[in-house]
């Protein structure tokens, strides 16, 4: 989608081959069950539920069945030194403790035991709630368990979580980081939701926009990569849904949230009335989450701008800001709601982006049977889909798109179907229990892992299958 833009999406990730020639060979033991072949790719997407779900098939996408690429990394852990590395893949060994991101050898008095320990117990009370709710699905709660150590693996002592710890991945991606903020508020972690979105604030322009992505050191742009318009919009949904997360938690606390991010909240509001004329013209083109250089508005730069108005009218209250999320939504159904909800407004075909808004609990825009077609129009052959059915034909599952779409279900009420999309993603992470970016064809993981996002849609998904 991603990952992270280092290339246009129509040229080969690193390690692939189209051919088979440069293929890695498959690895025993990179998988968390049998590998999918053949007739058992059915079984690879689970239950997914009755009604409307229930009788769907794969539709075959044109694939080449040989591009393999490596796992990169099995986890990512702290070793005896308190350094965090790569493990597995190719990383190097390493003996983790069951169900941490801890070295064995790593000492009793180590500053990173104590911060794991603290983050552990922040969230005792919703793994609770989880076990209650879900006793008869222990696989679900063994996911819940690796989502929560690969979401604190990757953000412990920085910032805000970076997307993934391989090289080009340690970044800071403000869009990554506002579902990583909702999840950390969700699951009980609400003092650190507000100091990663407060970090963003402190990295955003006077005009309201983001770059790309930031060195978690320097608080500077790595590269020369375009800014992307989809960060304000995101951000200000994480807002809301942290201040709301306060509120829940009783006192005076939501008040505080939205003050330590007034000014969050003020340039982002400014920045998308002034940048759609109140809802009524269409955002300014930008790269998306394929993180690509586009020449349209994408639905995914719809979808965020819509989504950080009608978040922007719940924090300020002002009656305008009403008024411009109203207008945006008629724009929204009147142009990319004509043509199917495809990825640009005139075309381009199936996107995962269309999970965004009810992901996000901006429901009642795109029809029900609309989202949940993106099950069948962007399946891949290993289970998982693609983030558009313009994306190049590998055969790759990706699980950002996958997640975000369970995600939407489970928001939507669609409760089986969502849990069965948790249950491949349980099934397709790496033997390490960590949930990797992309699943190959025949169901082995690849590539990063963890990956922060992907951890964080697996949780607010949980959350949300606990508030049903």
């Amino acid at each position: 989608m991603h990952r992270r833009g280092q290339r246009d999406p129509d040229a080969p990730d690193p390690g692939t081959s189209s051919t088979g020639a440069e293929a890695s060979p498959p690895r025993p033991g990179t998988s968390r069950r049998q590998l999918l072949r053949g007739a058992g790719v059915a079984a690879a997407l689970g239950a997914v539920g009755a009604g409307s779900l229930a009788g769907w098939k794969l539709a075959p996408p044109e694939a080449d069945p040989r591009t393999v690429i490596p796992l990169w990394s099995g986890t990512v852990a702290y070793d005896a030194r308190g350094t965090r590395i790569l493990v597995g893949g190719r990383g190097v060994p390493l003996d983790v403790l069951p169900g941490t991101r801890l070295a064995v050898d790593l000492p009793d008095s180590s500053p990173v035991r104590r911060r794991a320990h603290r983050f552990d117990e922040g969230t005792a009370a919703w793994r609770e709630r989880l076990t209650e709710a879900l006793p008869q699905e222990p696989l679900l709660q063994d996911l819940a368990a690796s989502a929560l150590q690969d979401l604190w693996v990757l953000g412990d002592a920085l910032p805000a979580p970076v997307a993934g710890w391989s090289p080009s991945w340690q970044h800071i991606w403000p869009r990554d980081a506002a579902f990583c903020a909702v999840a950390l508020a969700r699951v009980g972690h609400l003092d650190r939701a507000v100091d990663v979105l407060a970090h963003l604030q402190s990295l955003q322009a006077r005009d309201g926009w983001f770059e790309a992505r930031y060195d978690p050191g320097t608080d500077r742009a790595p590269d020369r990569r375009q800014r992307q318009f989809d960060g304000i919009g995101l951000l200000l949904w994480a807002t809301a849904e942290v201040a709301a997360a306060a509120g829940r938690a009783g006192g005076d606390r939501q008040e505080i949230v939205t003050q330590r991010l007034t000014t969050l909240v003020t340039v982002s509001v400014d920045a998308l009335r002034s940048s759609t004329q109140d809802g009524a013209g269409m955002p300014p083109v930008s790269p998306d989450y394929w993180e690509r250089r586009e020449h349209s508005v994408t639905l995914w730069t719809m979808a965020a701008t819509l989504m950080g108005l009608r978040a922007g009218a719940s924090l300020t209250e002002d009656p305008e800001v009403h008024l411009a999320a109203k207008t945006f939504t008629l724009l929204l159904e009147g142009t990319f709601g004509r043509g199917g909800y495809q990825r640009y407004r005139a075309g381009g075909g199936a996107d995962s982006a269309r999970a965004l808004l009810d992901a996000s609990g901006c429901h009642g825009v795109v029809p029900s049977g609309q989202l949940a077609a993106l099950r069948h129009e962007l399946a891949r052959p290993g289970g998982g889909i693609a983030p558009g059915a313009s994306w190049r034909a590998d055969g790759v599952s990706w699980t950002p798109s996958t997640s975000l779409l369970g995600l939407a279900l489970a928001r939507t009420g669609e409760h089986a179907a969502a849990m069965g999309i948790l249950r491949w993603l349980a099934e397709h992470r790496t033997a390490a229990g960590s949930l990797p970016e992309k699943v190959l064809f025949d169901g082995r993981p690849a590539e990063v892992a963890p990956l922060a996002w992907t951890a964080a849609n697996v949780l607010l998904t949980l959350d949300a299958l606990l508030r049903r």
